[in-house]
């Protein structure tokens, strides 16, 4: 038990003086490229999507 009690003390010092946490600014540029980064990514996969949808269209109608 005292060595859940040492890892719990260790880590607490390890966030609280070790760790370089990010500014207010920095965590806002971050997350708004992680926005548009996802939001592209999305438009992608949705264009992909759209074109398979077009041509399985295209071939299934050609068997009828």
């Amino acid at each position: 038990m005292a060595g859940v009690a040492e890892y719990i003390k260790e880590s607490y010092i390890e966030l609280t003086e070790k760790v370089t946490w990010p500014t207010w600014r920095e965590l806002q540029s971050s997350a708004v490229l992680v926005l548009v980064a996802a939001i592209i990514i999305a438009m992608f996969i949705l264009g992909m999507d759209q074109v398979i949808i077009y041509l399985l269209k295209q071939f299934y109608s050609s068997l009828t």
